[in-house]
């Protein structure tokens, strides 16, 4: 196993971000190894130092939007009082959560791309699910912390209520009709009610 030094995170963080910007501009089959490295200031040799193909490369940004969606959420909504309006929580505070899923614009196109590669390699769409059982307990937590503060429940499991939200978000990235993000507090709203005592 080759080991990890600070200045070889450094090298791998560097390749994740410029992954991130550059198949969000590119596409992830249209961007070459090369450019992957030029954008990140490396030679070629950086880039299979560290990672053997792109999906290995998938997995780290993968790893880093696990890792970046447990902190945030962790941090942001740990004190949430009780008695908080629900026209908050389904409004900012969905809206900061998936700010938090997807800081940007470039990583939820990547992340798009991610997935859409992964319909195509059931290799890699085995090693994303391993990923994403990572991710999904503190999303769950999330929810169900939020329905418990509001003293609602939904009409869906949790795992459903989060599919629902998650098709929501990464549907029609370029509709110039609507933010999304307008969309997702009304429709999980729709889907809640009083929490029966």
């Amino acid at each position: 196993m080759t080991e990890t030094t600070p200045r070889r995170e450094q090298t791998r963080q560097r390749l994740v971000e410029a992954a991130i910007d550059e198949f969000a501009v590119r596409g992830l089959d249209a961007t070459s190894v090369e450019q992957l490295c030029e954008a990140a200031g490396f030679s070629r040799g950086a880039f299979y130092s560290n990672f053997a193909t792109k999906d290995d490369l998938c997995i780290a940004i993968m790893e880093y939007h696990r890792d970046q969606v447990l902190a945030g959420l962790s941090k942001v909504f740990t004190d949430i009082p009780r008695g908080t309006s629900v026209e908050w929580v389904t409004g900012e505070a969905l809206a900061e959560f998936f700010r938090i899923v997807a800081p940007t614009e470039h990583f939820q196109r990547t992340l798009m791309e991610i997935r859409l590669r992964s319909t195509r390699s059931p290799e890699l769409a085995e090693r994303l699910e391993q990923v994403s059982r990572a991710i999904r307990p503190g999303m769950h937590d999330f929810i169900d912390g939020l329905a418990e503060k509001l003293g609602v429940e939904f009409r869906l499991t949790t795992a459903q209520l989060l599919d629902v939200l998650e098709s929501l978000f990464f549907y029609d990235m370029s509709s110039t009709r609507t933010d999304v993000r307008d969309v997702i507090g009304p429709v999980a709203l729709a889907l809640s009610q009083p929490k029966e005592n």
